[in-house]
């Protein structure tokens, strides 16, 4: 009987299975091509942070433009520590803090989130100015000056 024998379908040449120069360059360009695009992806991590912080800023922005609208045509104004009251025609506007929220209600109904993740704010009035402060959850803190309008009646 005979054995038989199987052939290999591998050819090396020379018999070496080693790499060749140009495998080798081709491999270390590769690599190199790979590890240069890393710093890329850091610096596109980094500003989508910045721009993560931006909508805080946004949203404080709007919030600021809407509190200031409403101030010019208040009147009847109660300030405590954590909420603010003032009429504004015949509607009686409250922003107070609820959970995590800086919300705005009217004449003590719905809710209107104007600010989020606020851990602490605190209106405080001083001589002709209502000043506002407010610590974000990230410790991040704003304040903003408004000039206490002229005391008017009810019309």
């Amino acid at each position: 009987m005979r054995k038989i024998v199987p052939k290999k379908n591998v050819h090396y040449r020379g018999a070496s299975p080693a790499f060749t120069l140009l495998e080798t360059i081709l491999s270390i360009t590769i690599i190199l091509s790979i590890s240069s695009l890393i710093p890329l992806f850091f610096q596109c991590y980094n500003k989508t942070i910045q721009l993560s912080n931006v909508d805080k800023t946004t949203e404080w922005q709007l919030f600021l433009i809407q509190m200031r609208l409403e101030w010019t045509q208040a009147y009847n104004i109660e300030v405590e520590k954590e909420k603010l009251s003032f009429q504004v025609d015949d509607n009686r506007i409250t922003y107070t803090k609820f959970n995590d929220l800086l919300r705005r209600q009217v004449n003590g109904k719905g809710h209107e989130p104007l600010l989020t993740k606020i851990k602490d704010w605190q209106f405080v009035k001083k001589e002709n100015q209502l000043i506002l402060k407010v610590v974000f959850s990230d410790s991040t803190t704003y304040s903003s000056r408004f000039p206490l309008p002229r005391t008017k009646e009810q019309p």
